[in-house]
Protein backbone atom coordinates (compact mmCIF):
# COMPACT_ATOMS: atom_id res chain seq x y z
CA UNK A 1 0.00 0.00 0.00
CA UNK A 2 1.31 3.44 -0.95
CA UNK A 3 1.43 5.79 2.03
CA UNK A 4 1.17 8.93 -0.09
CA UNK A 5 0.41 9.90 -3.66
CA UNK A 6 0.26 13.32 -5.38
CA UNK A 7 -3.14 14.74 -6.26
CA UNK A 8 -3.46 15.31 -10.01
CA UNK A 9 -3.47 18.92 -11.20
CA UNK A 10 -6.15 20.15 -13.65
CA UNK A 11 -5.76 18.35 -17.00
CA UNK A 12 -2.57 16.67 -15.79
CA UNK A 13 -1.63 13.61 -17.80
CA UNK A 14 -1.53 10.43 -15.68
CA UNK A 15 2.09 9.77 -16.64
CA UNK A 16 2.95 13.24 -15.27
CA UNK A 17 1.38 12.31 -11.92
CA UNK A 18 3.57 9.19 -11.81
CA UNK A 19 6.63 11.34 -12.61
CA UNK A 20 5.89 13.64 -9.69
CA UNK A 21 5.44 10.62 -7.44
CA UNK A 22 8.88 9.40 -8.49
CA UNK A 23 10.44 12.77 -7.66
CA UNK A 24 8.71 12.95 -4.27
CA UNK A 25 9.62 9.35 -3.42
CA UNK A 26 13.32 10.20 -3.45
CA UNK A 27 14.22 6.94 -5.14
CA UNK A 28 17.38 7.30 -7.21
CA UNK A 29 16.36 4.48 -9.55
CA UNK A 30 13.30 4.42 -11.77
CA UNK A 31 12.98 0.65 -11.33
CA UNK A 32 12.50 1.06 -7.57
CA UNK A 33 9.59 3.45 -8.09
CA UNK A 34 8.00 1.22 -10.73
CA UNK A 35 8.19 -1.78 -8.43
CA UNK A 36 6.66 0.26 -5.60
CA UNK A 37 3.78 1.54 -7.76
CA UNK A 38 2.81 -1.87 -9.08
CA UNK A 39 3.82 -4.17 -6.21
CA UNK A 40 6.59 -5.71 -8.28
CA UNK A 41 4.36 -6.61 -11.22
CA UNK A 42 5.46 -5.69 -14.76
CA UNK A 43 3.25 -2.91 -16.07
CA UNK A 44 3.17 -0.57 -19.08
CA UNK A 45 2.47 3.12 -18.57
CA UNK A 46 3.07 6.39 -20.42
CA UNK A 47 1.02 5.41 -23.46
CA UNK A 48 -1.41 7.66 -25.35
CA UNK A 49 -4.17 5.14 -24.56
CA UNK A 50 -4.14 3.95 -20.94
CA UNK A 51 -3.99 0.31 -19.95
CA UNK A 52 -4.33 -1.57 -16.70
CA UNK A 53 -1.70 0.65 -15.03
CA UNK A 54 -4.25 3.19 -13.76
CA UNK A 55 -6.29 0.60 -11.85
CA UNK A 56 -3.09 -1.08 -10.62
CA UNK A 57 -1.89 2.14 -8.96
CA UNK A 58 -5.32 2.99 -7.52
CA UNK A 59 -5.63 -0.50 -6.04
CA UNK A 60 -2.43 0.29 -4.15
CA UNK A 61 -3.98 3.38 -2.54
CA UNK A 62 -6.45 3.64 0.35
CA UNK A 63 -10.09 3.44 -0.83
CA UNK A 64 -11.62 6.73 -1.91
CA UNK A 65 -8.37 8.60 -2.55
CA UNK A 66 -8.87 8.67 -6.31
CA UNK A 67 -11.67 7.46 -8.60
CA UNK A 68 -10.79 5.35 -11.63
CA UNK A 69 -13.55 7.06 -13.62
CA UNK A 70 -12.13 10.50 -12.78
CA UNK A 71 -8.61 9.40 -13.72
CA UNK A 72 -9.70 7.92 -17.05
CA UNK A 73 -11.99 10.81 -17.97
CA UNK A 74 -9.85 13.75 -16.86
CA UNK A 75 -6.22 12.57 -16.81
CA UNK A 76 -5.90 10.27 -19.83
CA UNK A 77 -6.61 10.62 -23.55
CA UNK A 78 -9.22 7.86 -23.47
CA UNK A 79 -12.15 10.27 -24.19
CA UNK A 80 -10.40 11.46 -27.36
CA UNK A 81 -9.57 8.03 -28.72
CA UNK A 82 -13.04 6.62 -27.99
CA UNK A 83 -15.01 9.66 -29.19
CA UNK A 84 -16.21 7.94 -32.37
CA UNK A 85 -16.79 4.52 -30.84
CA UNK A 86 -20.30 3.14 -30.84
CA UNK A 87 -21.86 3.24 -27.37
CA UNK A 88 -21.60 -0.49 -26.68
CA UNK A 89 -17.96 -0.68 -27.77
CA UNK A 90 -17.05 2.39 -25.70
CA UNK A 91 -18.72 0.83 -22.66
CA UNK A 92 -16.72 -2.37 -23.15
CA UNK A 93 -13.44 -0.42 -23.26
CA UNK A 94 -14.20 1.54 -20.10
CA UNK A 95 -15.35 -1.59 -18.25
CA UNK A 96 -12.14 -3.39 -19.23
CA UNK A 97 -9.98 -0.55 -17.91
CA UNK A 98 -11.97 -0.32 -14.68
CA UNK A 99 -11.26 -4.03 -14.20
CA UNK A 100 -7.54 -3.50 -14.74
CA UNK A 101 -7.38 -5.00 -18.21
CA UNK A 102 -6.10 -3.49 -21.45
CA UNK A 103 -8.30 -1.28 -23.63
CA UNK A 104 -7.90 -3.34 -26.78
CA UNK A 105 -7.33 -0.14 -28.78
CA UNK A 106 -4.51 -0.59 -31.27
CA UNK A 107 -2.90 1.30 -34.16
CA UNK A 108 -2.80 4.65 -32.35
CA UNK A 109 -0.60 7.09 -34.25
CA UNK A 110 2.23 8.27 -31.98
CA UNK A 111 4.05 10.50 -34.46
CA UNK A 112 3.36 14.19 -34.99
CA UNK A 113 2.61 15.27 -38.58
CA UNK A 114 6.30 15.93 -39.25
CA UNK A 115 7.14 12.33 -38.34
CA UNK A 116 8.74 12.95 -34.93
CA UNK A 117 7.70 11.44 -31.61
CA UNK A 118 7.84 12.95 -28.16
CA UNK A 119 6.14 14.71 -25.25
CA UNK A 120 4.93 18.28 -25.70
CA UNK A 121 4.47 21.32 -23.50
CA UNK A 122 3.45 24.96 -23.76
CA UNK A 123 6.10 27.47 -22.53
CA UNK A 124 3.41 29.78 -21.12
CA UNK A 125 1.62 26.93 -19.33
CA UNK A 126 5.03 25.93 -17.94
CA UNK A 127 5.48 29.37 -16.35
CA UNK A 128 1.86 29.67 -15.17
CA UNK A 129 1.88 26.21 -13.54
CA UNK A 130 5.27 26.85 -11.94
CA UNK A 131 3.95 30.08 -10.45
CA UNK A 132 0.58 28.63 -9.35
CA UNK A 133 1.54 25.12 -8.22
CA UNK A 134 5.27 25.44 -7.62
CA UNK A 135 6.09 23.06 -10.48
CA UNK A 136 5.20 22.53 -14.14
CA UNK A 137 3.52 19.36 -15.34
CA UNK A 138 2.62 17.57 -18.56
CA UNK A 139 -0.86 18.53 -19.75
CA UNK A 140 -2.76 15.64 -21.31
CA UNK A 141 -4.34 17.80 -24.06
CA UNK A 142 -0.86 18.76 -25.30
CA UNK A 143 0.12 15.11 -25.82
CA UNK A 144 -2.27 14.40 -28.72
CA UNK A 145 0.20 14.07 -31.62
CA UNK A 146 -2.01 16.04 -34.03
CA UNK A 147 -2.43 18.96 -31.58
CA UNK A 148 -0.56 21.95 -33.11
CA UNK A 149 -1.11 24.71 -30.51
CA UNK A 150 -1.78 25.15 -26.82
CA UNK A 151 -5.59 25.44 -26.51
CA UNK A 152 -5.23 28.11 -23.80
CA UNK A 153 -2.49 30.33 -25.21
CA UNK A 154 -2.72 29.51 -28.94
CA UNK A 155 1.04 29.24 -29.35
CA UNK A 156 3.04 26.33 -30.82
CA UNK A 157 3.95 23.49 -28.48
CA UNK A 158 7.53 22.51 -27.74
CA UNK A 159 8.38 18.87 -28.39
CA UNK A 160 10.77 16.85 -26.23
CA UNK A 161 12.02 13.90 -28.32
CA UNK A 162 11.34 10.57 -26.61
CA UNK A 163 9.74 7.31 -27.71
CA UNK A 164 6.48 6.50 -25.94
CA UNK A 165 7.65 2.89 -25.73
CA UNK A 166 10.47 4.04 -23.42
CA UNK A 167 8.26 5.83 -20.90
CA UNK A 168 7.51 2.59 -19.06
CA UNK A 169 11.22 2.39 -18.16
CA UNK A 170 11.79 5.96 -17.03
CA UNK A 171 10.20 9.00 -15.47
CA UNK A 172 10.62 12.35 -17.21
CA UNK A 173 9.02 15.09 -15.09
CA UNK A 174 8.49 18.35 -16.95
CA UNK A 175 10.41 20.18 -14.23
CA UNK A 176 13.55 18.40 -15.48
CA UNK A 177 13.11 19.87 -18.97
CA UNK A 178 14.66 23.25 -19.74
CA UNK A 179 12.00 25.74 -20.80
CA UNK A 180 12.29 26.99 -24.37
CA UNK A 181 10.16 28.61 -27.03
CA UNK A 182 8.84 26.80 -30.09
CA UNK A 183 10.09 27.96 -33.47
CA UNK A 184 7.13 26.72 -35.51
CA UNK A 185 5.21 28.94 -37.89
CA UNK A 186 1.49 29.28 -37.09
CA UNK A 187 -0.61 28.32 -40.10
CA UNK A 188 -4.21 29.48 -40.56
CA UNK A 189 -5.63 25.98 -39.96
CA UNK A 190 -3.86 25.44 -36.65
CA UNK A 191 -6.22 27.37 -34.37
CA UNK A 192 -9.49 25.80 -35.64
CA UNK A 193 -7.84 22.37 -35.56
CA UNK A 194 -6.71 22.99 -31.98
CA UNK A 195 -10.26 23.94 -31.01
CA UNK A 196 -11.68 20.84 -32.72
CA UNK A 197 -9.22 18.43 -31.07
CA UNK A 198 -9.83 20.03 -27.66
CA UNK A 199 -13.58 19.61 -28.13
CA UNK A 200 -13.14 15.95 -29.08
CA UNK A 201 -11.18 15.38 -25.88
CA UNK A 202 -13.17 17.49 -23.42
CA UNK A 203 -16.64 17.85 -24.91
CA UNK A 204 -19.73 15.70 -24.55
CA UNK A 205 -20.20 14.52 -28.14
CA UNK A 206 -21.16 11.30 -29.88
CA UNK A 207 -21.72 10.25 -33.52
CA UNK A 208 -25.18 11.21 -34.71
CA UNK A 209 -27.77 8.61 -35.61
CA UNK A 210 -29.29 8.65 -39.07
CA UNK A 211 -27.16 11.39 -40.63
CA UNK A 212 -23.59 12.57 -41.10
CA UNK A 213 -23.02 16.30 -41.27
CA UNK A 214 -19.46 15.64 -42.35
CA UNK A 215 -20.70 13.84 -45.48
CA UNK A 216 -23.20 16.64 -46.19
CA UNK A 217 -20.54 19.32 -45.80
CA UNK A 218 -18.03 17.49 -48.00
CA UNK A 219 -20.65 17.18 -50.76
CA UNK A 220 -21.57 20.86 -50.39
CA UNK A 221 -17.92 21.84 -50.83
CA UNK A 222 -17.68 19.93 -54.09
CA UNK A 223 -15.82 16.81 -52.93
CA UNK A 224 -18.48 14.38 -54.13
CA UNK A 225 -18.21 12.22 -57.22
CA UNK A 226 -19.61 14.02 -60.27
CA UNK A 227 -22.62 11.82 -60.79
CA UNK A 228 -26.30 12.00 -59.98
CA UNK A 229 -27.41 9.47 -57.37
CA UNK A 230 -29.46 9.24 -54.20
CA UNK A 231 -26.40 8.88 -51.95
CA UNK A 232 -23.40 10.63 -53.47
CA UNK A 233 -20.02 9.11 -52.65
CA UNK A 234 -16.96 11.18 -51.78
CA UNK A 235 -14.23 11.40 -54.42
CA UNK A 236 -10.98 10.31 -52.73
CA UNK A 237 -8.76 12.05 -55.27
CA UNK A 238 -10.56 15.36 -54.65
CA UNK A 239 -10.10 14.97 -50.89
CA UNK A 240 -6.40 14.21 -51.30
CA UNK A 241 -5.79 17.25 -53.50
CA UNK A 242 -7.69 19.50 -51.10
CA UNK A 243 -5.85 18.18 -48.02
CA UNK A 244 -2.49 18.66 -49.69
CA UNK A 245 -3.34 22.24 -50.60
CA UNK A 246 -4.91 23.12 -47.21
CA UNK A 247 -2.63 21.33 -44.73
CA UNK A 248 0.56 20.68 -46.68
CA UNK A 249 2.73 17.68 -47.39
CA UNK A 250 3.27 16.35 -43.84
CA UNK A 251 -0.39 15.91 -42.89
CA UNK A 252 -1.25 14.69 -46.37
CA UNK A 253 1.35 11.91 -46.20
CA UNK A 254 0.62 10.91 -42.60
CA UNK A 255 -3.17 10.81 -42.78
CA UNK A 256 -4.42 10.84 -46.39
CA UNK A 257 -1.65 9.62 -48.70
CA UNK A 258 -2.99 6.07 -48.65
CA UNK A 259 -6.67 6.91 -48.21
CA UNK A 260 -8.95 4.40 -49.92
CA UNK A 261 -12.53 4.74 -51.11
CA UNK A 262 -13.67 2.12 -48.57
CA UNK A 263 -12.12 4.01 -45.63
CA UNK A 264 -13.66 7.25 -46.89
CA UNK A 265 -17.06 5.58 -47.10
CA UNK A 266 -16.70 4.28 -43.53
CA UNK A 267 -15.86 7.76 -42.28
CA UNK A 268 -18.96 9.34 -43.78
CA UNK A 269 -21.06 6.70 -42.02
CA UNK A 270 -19.34 7.11 -38.60
CA UNK A 271 -17.80 3.65 -38.93
CA UNK A 272 -14.16 4.70 -38.50
CA UNK A 273 -13.05 4.91 -34.87
CA UNK A 274 -9.83 6.95 -35.18
CA UNK A 275 -10.59 10.65 -34.46
CA UNK A 276 -7.72 12.39 -36.30
CA UNK A 277 -9.06 12.31 -39.85
CA UNK A 278 -12.53 13.34 -38.71
CA UNK A 279 -11.00 16.42 -37.09
CA UNK A 280 -8.89 17.28 -40.14
CA UNK A 281 -11.72 16.97 -42.66
CA UNK A 282 -14.25 18.80 -40.49
CA UNK A 283 -11.90 21.76 -40.03
CA UNK A 284 -11.08 21.81 -43.75
CA UNK A 285 -14.76 22.42 -44.59
CA UNK A 286 -15.20 25.01 -41.84
CA UNK A 287 -17.05 22.93 -39.25
CA UNK A 288 -16.77 23.12 -35.48
CA UNK A 289 -17.65 20.29 -33.10
CA UNK A 290 -21.16 21.59 -32.41
CA UNK A 291 -21.95 21.48 -36.13
CA UNK A 292 -20.19 18.16 -36.72
CA UNK A 293 -22.26 16.43 -34.04
CA UNK A 294 -25.33 18.65 -34.30
CA UNK A 295 -28.75 18.32 -35.99
CA UNK A 296 -28.71 17.48 -39.70
CA UNK A 297 -27.68 20.42 -41.84
CA UNK A 298 -29.53 21.20 -45.06
CA UNK A 299 -27.88 19.31 -47.93
CA UNK A 300 -26.81 21.15 -51.05
CA UNK A 301 -25.83 19.69 -54.40
CA UNK A 302 -22.94 21.45 -56.16
CA UNK A 303 -24.12 20.01 -59.49
CA UNK A 304 -27.55 21.56 -58.97
CA UNK A 305 -26.01 24.90 -58.03
CA UNK A 306 -23.83 24.87 -61.15
CA UNK A 307 -26.82 24.00 -63.31
CA UNK A 308 -28.89 26.83 -61.85
CA UNK A 309 -26.06 29.31 -62.42
CA UNK A 310 -25.97 28.40 -66.12
CA UNK A 311 -29.76 28.64 -66.31
CA UNK A 312 -29.66 32.11 -64.74
CA UNK A 313 -27.51 33.43 -67.61
CA UNK A 314 -30.46 33.12 -70.00
CA UNK A 315 -28.25 31.60 -72.69
CA UNK A 316 -29.30 28.60 -74.74
CA UNK A 317 -26.62 25.93 -74.61
CA UNK A 318 -26.17 22.85 -76.65
CA UNK A 319 -26.64 19.78 -74.51
CA UNK A 320 -23.14 18.41 -75.09
CA UNK A 321 -21.59 21.86 -74.57
CA UNK A 322 -23.40 22.42 -71.28
CA UNK A 323 -22.49 18.96 -70.01
CA UNK A 324 -18.82 19.58 -70.85
CA UNK A 325 -18.87 22.91 -69.00
CA UNK A 326 -20.29 21.16 -65.91
CA UNK A 327 -17.87 18.25 -66.15
CA UNK A 328 -20.57 15.60 -66.46
CA UNK A 329 -22.06 13.38 -69.15
CA UNK A 330 -24.97 14.65 -71.32
CA UNK A 331 -27.26 11.98 -69.88
CA UNK A 332 -26.67 13.35 -66.39
CA UNK A 333 -28.33 16.62 -67.42
CA UNK A 334 -31.56 14.70 -67.96
CA UNK A 335 -31.14 13.00 -64.56
CA UNK A 336 -30.56 16.36 -62.83
CA UNK A 337 -33.56 17.84 -64.63
CA UNK A 338 -35.80 14.98 -63.49
CA UNK A 339 -34.41 14.84 -59.93
CA UNK A 340 -34.94 18.55 -59.22
CA UNK A 341 -37.89 19.16 -61.57
CA UNK A 342 -36.03 21.68 -63.73
CA UNK A 343 -37.37 22.34 -67.21
CA UNK A 344 -34.51 21.68 -69.69
CA UNK A 345 -33.10 24.97 -70.97
CA UNK A 346 -30.59 23.42 -73.36
CA UNK A 347 -31.24 22.56 -76.99
CA UNK A 348 -32.84 19.16 -77.28
CA UNK A 349 -31.65 16.66 -79.85
CA UNK A 350 -34.70 15.24 -81.58
CA UNK A 351 -34.40 11.49 -81.67
CA UNK A 352 -37.70 10.02 -82.82
CA UNK A 353 -35.91 6.86 -83.85
CA UNK A 354 -34.75 5.34 -80.60
CA UNK A 355 -35.52 1.64 -81.10
CA UNK A 356 -33.19 -0.98 -82.51
CA UNK A 357 -33.55 -4.35 -84.33
CA UNK A 358 -30.53 -6.65 -84.38
CA UNK A 359 -30.09 -9.01 -87.35
CA UNK A 360 -27.76 -11.96 -87.60
CA UNK A 361 -26.62 -12.55 -91.20
CA UNK A 362 -24.39 -14.98 -93.03
CA UNK A 363 -21.45 -13.55 -94.91
CA UNK A 364 -23.29 -14.14 -98.19
CA UNK A 365 -26.46 -12.39 -96.97
CA UNK A 366 -24.47 -9.44 -95.75
CA UNK A 367 -22.66 -9.10 -99.10
CA UNK A 368 -25.94 -9.21 -101.04
CA UNK A 369 -27.48 -6.43 -98.93
CA UNK A 370 -24.31 -4.37 -99.04
CA UNK A 371 -24.18 -4.53 -102.87
CA UNK A 372 -27.82 -3.61 -103.11
CA UNK A 373 -27.30 -0.62 -100.83
CA UNK A 374 -24.40 0.52 -102.92
CA UNK A 375 -26.35 0.19 -106.15
CA UNK A 376 -29.17 2.27 -104.67
CA UNK A 377 -26.77 5.05 -103.62
CA UNK A 378 -27.17 4.49 -99.87
CA UNK A 379 -23.93 5.02 -97.98
CA UNK A 380 -25.34 3.73 -94.67
CA UNK A 381 -26.29 0.09 -94.69
CA UNK A 382 -28.75 0.43 -91.79
CA UNK A 383 -30.63 3.23 -93.55
CA UNK A 384 -30.99 1.10 -96.70
CA UNK A 385 -32.27 -1.91 -94.76
CA UNK A 386 -34.80 0.25 -92.91
CA UNK A 387 -36.06 1.82 -96.13
CA UNK A 388 -36.44 -1.60 -97.78
CA UNK A 389 -38.39 -3.03 -94.86
CA UNK A 390 -40.68 -0.02 -94.64
CA UNK A 391 -41.23 -0.06 -98.43
CA UNK A 392 -42.16 -3.75 -98.35
CA UNK A 393 -44.64 -3.15 -95.52
CA UNK A 394 -46.10 -0.18 -97.35
CA UNK A 395 -46.61 -2.22 -100.53
CA UNK A 396 -48.18 -5.02 -98.51
CA UNK A 397 -50.70 -2.60 -96.99
CA UNK A 398 -51.57 -1.24 -100.45
CA UNK A 399 -52.18 -4.76 -101.78
CA UNK A 400 -54.46 -5.51 -98.87
CA UNK A 401 -56.43 -2.35 -99.49
CA UNK A 402 -56.99 -3.31 -103.14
Amino acid sequence: MLTYFPSPYPDEWWYSVLCRYHVQSGHPKHATTISELYNGRPMVHGRLVPGGDCTAVLSNLPPGVLSIDDVLANHTLLPYYTRFFQADKKRQVWDALRAGHGSGITSVRTQTPDGTEGLKFCPLCYRVDESKYGEPYWHRVHQIPLMPLCPTHKIPLVSVPVKFARLSELFLPLASVRIQEAESVIETWMEPLTDMITALLCGNYAPTIGHSNLHTALIAHGYGEDRVSRYQSIDVSKIQRAVLEYYGQHIYEQYFGKLSASVMARMTRWQLSSPDRYALLAVMVGMDADTLFGPAIEPTDPLLERLLRYKATGLVYGKNDLAAKMGIQPGQLDSLSAKYHIEPFWRQIRQERNRCIRLLLTDNEYDVIARAAKENGNTQLAVFVRSVILEVLKNKEELLCE
